[in-house]
């Protein structure tokens, strides 16, 4: 459906911004729809790895959460609009995380586990690091504090195509999207800065005592999420006493 974005964006003379604007409303129009669905498939996959995940380490199902959403219309053209309007066929030559996905762990070393499973998986196809490498920035904070993992990863999906003439044909895509992983404290902590510090920052204003302020907050909880690896263990060791006594994995028991 999009691969072919970038060879005729490069054919396309440069657009102004209304022209581009006016693009940009025709692809959500068009792909609206279908990148809704890709996203509820990127979910279903990455809750497969992660319901795999959390079996072959003993933690509840509850451990990992995994949410998708896809970019709108008004933050498409608000990131555009920020880099200056490049021209574009479609959105996904300008925009590669217009399908993301955020997957929140109880515990830090599990952000790390569930990468490696997302780059075992078959379910997804992990960009080379050359054109978008993992970022860590749980290892490497950013300035404010900012901690979680991002990595980009190709998705394969059944494409609707219609034909010229009458009929369509459904046939193999696929689309590059983000998913970020980080820690349930990472995530509070990104959900409560975004809007009064992350937002403000695009539109210019910035306040370094803020900044440092959120960063010594960020470390306190980093701390923190050292700390609840304590309570991992203890959780596994329980786990592993159910398990012996024949009970579910965990604290769950089977209904009878």
């Amino acid at each position: 459906m999009f691969e072919k974005g970038g060879e005729m964006s490069k054919k396309t003379e440069k657009l102004t911004k209304d022209e581009l604007i006016a693009r940009a409303s025709r692809f959500y129009h068009r792909y609206g729809q279908e990148l809704e669905q890709i996203a509820e498939l990127l979910e279903i996959k990455l809750k497969q790895t992660a319901l795999a995940y959390t079996l072959n380490h003993k933690l509840p199902a509850e451990a990992v959460k995994v949410t998708t959403r896809v970019k709108s219309l008004e933050s498409f053209l608000k990131k555009v609009e920020n880099d200056g309007w490049p021209t574009f066929y479609y959105a996904t030559d300008v925009v590669k995380d217009l399908i993301g996905a955020r997957v929140v762990c109880w515990f830090v070393d599990d952000c790390y586990g569930l990468l490696k499973f997302i780059k075992k998986s078959n379910h997804f196809s992990v960009a080379s690091n050359k054109t978008h490498p993992v970022k860590d920035f749980i290892k490497t904070p950013q300035e404010a504090g900012y901690r979680a993992i991002h990595v980009f990863a190709n998705v394969t999906y059944d494409s609707v195509q219609l034909l010229k003439g009458d009929g369509v044909s459904v046939v193999p895509s696929k689309i590059l999207c983000e998913i970020q992983i980080r820690t349930k404290l990472q995530d509070a902590w990104g959900d409560i800065t975004h809007e009064f510090f992350y937002k403000a920052k695009a539109k210019g204003i910035t306040d370094k005592n803020l900044q440092a302020f959120l960063a010594e907050v960020s470390d306190r909880l980093a701390g923190e999420d050292k700390t609840l690896m304590k309570f991992r263990d203890t959780y596994q060791s329980l786990s592993d006493d159910k398990t012996l006594i024949g009970k579910r994995e965990g604290f769950r028991n089977k209904k009878k």
